[in-house]
């Protein structure tokens, strides 16, 4: 009888030791998605989800249209016309814009469709954008579980795979539309992608997973990161060295010196040809007139400092009214290549005006996180998760395993808080800090421990996919929306209305416009019409004016090259302006004395 009670005993305990051992096994994501079908059913269900949101963002701001996705497109013609002399561009770089232009190129739009085709393209990028952080997050799912089966105790649970998937999706739908969001016509989602796709490259080196190739592909995936934005040329170095700093030696020094080989290939033909446009050794200056513009205070689109090189014309008499025709590339020179005007003027150092920088960017950052519109949810179910553990030390203390990801994150939003913050700029690395940040609930082994860590992931997902919801639904069904649509949809057919009469093409046009980017105003209209404007004065001023100094201005820009001056809402119709069919945009033709008292032709006979 002894004899059976200590057999049974001894099975007890080595089915116990069997269980423990099967816990410290590190198995990978595809066998527990071979053995648990749910998940891959969870996955798909997810990308579902995150598609139509993205889908129906896009959608509703197909109407949008911003100043960088105007000299964005303006780019993006001339890289694929081989015009490489305006091409090379100190501020914008040429990744996204080829982007862009190559999809322009091939599918050539109308007229009328543009703008809403550059969302489509945008939504592309989200999809690429989805795919590189599907990699990344299983690629952290498997380092996560491993370094939990190997530390596993039984006293202590944390965020389950499922729990894993739904909250990882959840950050990225909120990092990707409500932070960065495919309404903006800019570069920041192939940030988010390059950033997604480095830290997942970073992940499968820590876990061994890795061989002089994959830092090769670190290198070039940073590398078309540069390409995209100039930050990411400082950010390259942090990315690098800590993926390579898990066990210095020198196959580590190798590793790093092929990630900084093959960066330098692929960012290193833009950087020589910038230095030689520019006469000087650089990787770019949008940092510097950033700074210029943010903490120097300086002025956004004309600089007025007396050291600029290529100072715009100031004509004086009116004090708003500029000239620029010497310098004429895009639609809007002076915002399609911001570095040529700004060149010259150096930023200065003030303490008291960079303190107030950063504090303005840790406020944007805090807005980020505690805005219920943003990131509030996130924030809000990693705090609870801590606070209900025993000692949230230690939740905090499981982070330092994950300092490979959150040194480069934290690194990139320093680099901004310095200069400024926006959301699109830091979406992807407050999504990195977010799932860090999942990664370190720690709770005691029960049922109610697992009731509110499901609840929390639950919790997390319902809100944000309301959130995502109610911005679409005011996206789509508010007052700006319809303006906007209403706007967006006139800008081709005035478009149209200025070639009607006989503005082709690389004409010179001046404007009479407070700034050219609201979305009634000058670059909007004449891009689709492709003039370039070679000046502009300010409405109440020119307006005001007596009838002499109006006609003067008007003959400079005349003698400058522009066919004619246009405006908005004119404060009153003189002789000489043509009302373009039934819209509030006005034409003044700049004719010769022999065109003089001929009638231009009827504006409703145009195409609408």
């Amino acid at each position: 009888m002894l004899q059976d009670v200590h057999r049974v005993a001894m099975e007890t305990k080595n089915s116990a030791t069997d269980k423990t051992l099967s816990l410290a096994k590190p198995f990978s994501p595809t066998e527990w998605d071979s053995h648990q079908p749910g998940h891959q059913l969870l996955r798909v269900a997810l990308w579902i989800a995150a598609l139509s949101l993205g889908a129906a963002d896009a959608w509703v701001s197909r109407y949008t249209m911003y100043p960088d996705g105007i000299s964005y497109l303006d780019l993006g013609d001339a890289l694929w016309r081989g015009d490489w002399h305006n091409a090379i561009n100190g501020y914008w770089n040429p990744l996204y814009p080829a982007i862009v232009g190559f999809f322009f190129k091939i599918f050539k739009p109308p007229l009328h469709r543009e703008y809403p085709f550059v969302h489509a393209v945008n939504f592309g990028i989200y999809v690429v954008a989805l795919v590189c952080f599907d990699f990344f997050l299983r690629r952290f799912i498997e380092v996560h579980t491993k370094r939990n089966a190997r530390s596993a105790t039984h006293s202590e649970i944390g965020v389950p795979i499922w729990g894993w998937y739904v909250a990882g999706y959840s950050i990225f739908v909120s990092s990707s539309l409500f932070l960065i969001s495919t309404s903006f016509v800019s570069g920041d989602m192939v940030i988010a992608a390059v950033v997604y796709l480095a830290f997942a490259l970073i992940l499968n080196v820590r876990s061994g997973n890795a061989n002089w190739r994959t830092f090769a592909l670190l290198g070039v995936v940073l590398g078309a990161g540069y390409l995209t934005k100039t930050v990411m040329f400082l950010l390259a170095i942090p990315f690098i060295l800590t993926a390579c700093a898990h066990k210095p030696s020198s196959k580590t020094l190798k590793q790093a010196a092929v990630g900084f080989a093959f960066f330098a290939l692929i960012a290193g033909p833009f950087v020589v040809a910038l230095s030689i446009q520019k006469g000087r050794l650089t990787f770019g200056d949008s940092g510097t007139i950033n700074y210029l513009i943010n903490v120097d205070r300086g002025q956004f689109y004309i600089p007025r400092q007396a050291d600029a090189k290529h100072a715009m014309r100031n004509l004086g008499f009116i004090p708003e009214a500029y000239e620029y025709a010497k310098r004429v590339s895009g639609t809007y020179p002076l915002w399609y290549d911001p570095s040529y005007w700004h060149e010259g003027i150096h930023p200065h150092f003030t303490f008291k005006l960079q303190l107030r920088a950063i504090a303005l960017s840790l406020a944007s950052c805090a807005w980020i996180l505690f805005n219920p519109w943003l990131g509030l949810d996130i924030t809000v179910a990693i705090l609870a998760l801590y606070m209900t553990a025993p000692s949230p030390y230690v939740c905090v203390k499981h982070l330092r395993a994950y300092w490979h990801l959150w040194v480069p994150a934290i690194t990139g939003i320093c680099l901004y808080c310095l200069v400024v913050v926006e959301y699109r700029y830091v979406g992807a690395f407050f999504g990195v800090l977010w799932m860090i940040g999942m990664a370190g609930v720690r709770l005691p082994q029960a049922n109610s421990s697992r009731r509110i860590i499901s609840g929390a992931v639950c919790l997390l997902a319902i809100t944000t996919l309301a959130t995502a919801m109610r911005q679409i639904a005011r996206e789509a069904g508010g007052a700006d929306f319809v303006e906007r649509r209403i706007a967006t949809a006139e800008i081709p057919r005035i478009a149209e209305l200025l070639q009607s009469y006989g503005v082709q093409p690389g004409d010179k046009l001046a404007v009479v416009s407070d700034w050219l980017f609201p979305s009634r105003e000058g670059a909007y209209v004449c891009r689709l019409a492709r003039a370039q404007i070679i000046g502009e004065v300010r409405p109440q001023q020119f307006w005001s004016a007596d009838e002499t100094t109006r006609a003067k201005l008007i003959e400079i820009y005349k003698n400058a090259g522009a066919k004619a001056l246009f405006a908005y809402e004119p404060s009153r119709v003189e002789p000489g302006w043509e009302r373009l069919g039934s819209s509030n945009y006005y034409l003044y033709l700049m004719r010769s004395k022999a065109q003089e008292g001929r009638t231009v032709k009827d504006a409703d006979r145009a195409p609408h």
